[in-house]
């Protein structure tokens, strides 16, 4: 009998994401998903001869900066969605879908195979991740929203929520991972759920259906979860059948949830647990932390499902892998879905403690959990750039910088006032196209530098000496 999901040990679970690792590749490169197969083409990567996880420092990490570049990827946005065939399924799918095709065919005829085809082939949903440059499409097909539910069934065990519960979704309505990740979880544990918040709605107007949905478990965006219990009490709801909070979007802070915790005692929420279930958006699915009794502060991480994606924690400056429990930016890989995406992609968020693969403390599940807290954008700062405002990400400096530096480091000076923006950078050549191209990309990605500043080895070593915190090659002045 096959363990379950969450008490897979590390070696088991690793030998079963070579496979899913072989087979996504497959289904980005050859079925098609076009910027992933001119990604992985471009390095001279053909997924037929993948072996797996060893071989994943050879598929190149992508940024939402690299894919909306006109000049990287001409595709655009668009470029990251399946544009799958009947014969990409027939050729590149796993045995269990082909035995599915081969099933409808032989029992409904070629009307009920063609719609097998297209539940593996056809994206049917899409949710949007916002940010610099554009939104982002992250499509599913409807074989994926079958792992959409599943996952999401997860994270109602991983919160404390079961089927028996009923749901109040404050999480405003909208193309979201958090609105949608909720609503699968809903449907993936086959639970009472409402869904009532308009987006720009604020949290009393959807209050106003408490009384007709009584909930026992209440998803809020964690940045307004401090605002329910007073608005609850406000409105004179009786929280007593309450057992679940769950903050959606990120962690919560240590004092976050003790002011919390005491606030839904006040308004007799006495037996709540509180929950946290954060994911990034182009991961697709919402991860969730253990929900933890009122009166306790403890965190343990997002719990990740290792069967349904890979997740890793790179540098953010180099794109290099970093030790588990080592702070650095959240990567994932989805693993059997089909509807697009790239592999490695890096989400801009970044992992306090980083990722690690031993048991929970909590509940003692073996998978691998991000955290314990996460901060979502950690590395975007709002700036005023060449007299214009930017939304700034040192990342996408360092994307352009790293292939043509032996050495540098990214600064930004006066961010809130007329900022600058310096680049120092040990060049690999002395060629100055390398200059050239370095500043045009820049430009490009809508942050010209103010200056690109050739500095020789010691200086850029007292520079990198001279900055605090653990990414140094990232400065604020």
């Amino acid at each position: 009998m096959a363990r379950p999901w969450d008490q897979v040990s590390p070696k088991d679970y690793r030998r079963s994401q070579d496979t899913l690792l072989r087979q996504s590749l497959l289904q980005m490169q050859l079925a098609h998903v076009p910027t992933a197969r001119a990604r992985l083409q471009a390095v001279g990567l053909d997924a037929r001869n993948f072996k797996g996880l060893e071989e994943l420092n050879k598929v190149p990490t992508a940024t939402r900066a690299e894919v909306l570049d006109p000049v990287r990827n001409p595709e655009g946005a668009r470029g990251l969605i399946l544009q799958g065939t009947a014969e990409g399924v027939r050729r590149f799918s796993d045995r269990a879908t082909l035995r599915r095709v081969a099933a409808a065919r032989l029992l409904g005829g070629e009307d009920v195979q063609a719609l097998a085809i297209e539940a593996a082939s056809r994206p049917i949903h899409q949710h949007v991740a916002f940010g610099p440059g554009g939104p982002i499409p992250i499509a599913y097909t409807r074989d994926d929203l079958d792992l959409f539910a599943r996952a999401g069934a997860r994270l109602a065990t991983l919160t404390g929520i079961d089927r028996e519960d009923r749901l109040l979704n404050l999480i405003p309505f909208g193309p979201t991972l958090d609105f949608w990740g909720v609503f699968y979880m809903a449907h993936g544990v086959g639970m009472s759920a409402v869904h009532t918040r308009r987006e720009g709605g604020d949290i009393v107007r959807a209050l106003a259906a408490f009384d007709a949905s009584r909930p026992t478990a209440i998803a809020i965006p964690a940045d307004e979860v401090q605002e329910f219990p007073e608005a609850a009490r406000n409105a004179g709801l009786d929280l007593s059948e309450i057992n679940t909070v769950l903050a959606v979007g990120r962690s919560l802070t240590k004092a976050e949830r003790e002011q919390l915790g005491e606030a839904l005692v006040s308004a007799g929420a006495t037996e709540a647990r509180i929950g946290a279930a954060y994911g990034p958006a182009e991961g697709r699915l919402l991860w969730g932390e253990c929900a933890i009794p009122v009166g306790k502060t403890e965190t343990f991480g997002f719990h990740t499902y290792p069967d349904l994606e890979f997740v890793e924690v790179l540098a953010p400056d180099t794109g290099t892998p970093l030790p588990e429990q080592t702070p650095g930016e959240i990567t994932v890989t989805p693993l059997g879905f089909r509807g697009g995406g790239v592999p490695r992609w890096r989400s801009g968020d970044l992992a306090l403690g980083g990722i690690t693969t031993q048991a929970c403390p909590n509940c003692g599940r073996t998978v691998p959990r991000v955290g314990p807290s996460v901060r979502r954008n950690a590395w975007q700062r709002r700036a005023r750039l060449n007299g214009r405002a930017v939304r700034f990400d040192f990342r996408y400096a360092a994307v352009s910088t790293v292939p043509r530096a032996l050495e540098f480091q990214v600064e930004l000076v006066d961010a809130d006032q007329e900022g600058k923006l310096f680049v120092y950078i040990r060049p690999r050549t002395e060629d100055p196209t390398l200059l050239i191209d370095l500043f045009e990309e820049l430009e490009r990605w809508g942050t010209p530098p103010s200056q690109i500043v050739v500095a020789g080895e010691v200086e850029l070593r007292q520079r990198l000496d001279a900055t605090e915190g653990l990414f140094r090659r990232f400065a604020e002045r």
